[in-house]
């Protein structure tokens, strides 16, 4: 009950849930399809083996964008949910695999070739990607409702909370000894959490923020039709 009539709670919930459930339920059964395949081992990983297990691990994460986009058009009330979960797949999906990819790349030119401590490269990278995903994503959801001034609001207001919690986030992880790159970070796997720990309170609150908007926005319609108002 709490959930369905808090737009804030539930857009939260609803995005963490389904983008790293997706992710979570892709990255299992990649893992599973490449140790049934004959002769794989994680040892020496071959690319074709990889390009097979990363099939079902894709499909997971496309299908969490998917998801998302339906919950999204569900939250809003909208009548198009097949729309949506398409809309919801394109938004999140091509733009976190080329961050991804691009994030491999420029890392180690940042921190090589720059000579920027790691720390600082993971802050200047990490934090404009999540603004990126995040803006890039709720835009999409806007665009999915045949609605361009939402899609903008929700670009400028889900990028930039995202991008401030994930800072946020980072920046506390610093000051408590997780940093990124320092001495002995390797062994407890500091990038990892910091990221995983960033992402995810990014997700909360930038879901927070869409539920708010989605729910503000379509509140307003049904109470006034559109060509009923001014």
């Amino acid at each position: 009950m709490i959930l369905a009539q808090n737009p804030a709670l539930r857009g939260a919930i609803l995005t963490v849930v389904t983008l790293f459930g997706g992710l979570l339920i892709g990255l299992v059964a990649g893992d599973i399809a490449f140790h049934l395949i004959p002769g794989s081992s994680v040892e020496n990983v071959k690319l074709g083996h990889a390009a097979i297990a990363a099939i079902p691990a894709l499909a997971g994460f496309l299908a969490g964008g998917a998801a998302w986009g339906w919950q999204m058009s569900k939250l809003a009330e909208a009548p198009n949910t097949r729309w949506m979960a398409l809309a919801g797949l394109l938004g999140f999906g091509p733009i976190t695999i080329a961050l991804a990819i691009g994030l491999g790349i420029a890392e180690p030119i940042f921190v090589e070739k720059a000579g920027q401590p790691i720390h600082r490269v993971f802050t200047l990278l990490f934090v404009p990607s999540a603004f990126l995903i995040a803006g890039i994503s709720a835009w999409a959801i806007g665009f999915g409702l045949s609605d361009n001034k939402l899609a903008w609001l929700l670009f400028w207001r889900v990028g930039l909370s995202a991008a401030a919690t994930f800072l946020t986030v980072n920046l506390i992880m610093e000051t408590l000894g997780w940093v990124v790159g320092a001495p002995g970070a390797a062994e407890r796997a500091t990038m990892v959490t910091v990221l995983a720990l960033g992402n995810i309170s990014a997700a909360l609150v930038g879901g927070a923020v869409m539920g708010l908007s989605l729910a503000g926005k379509y509140q307003v319609d049904n109470l006034y039709p559109r060509g009923t108002m001014g």
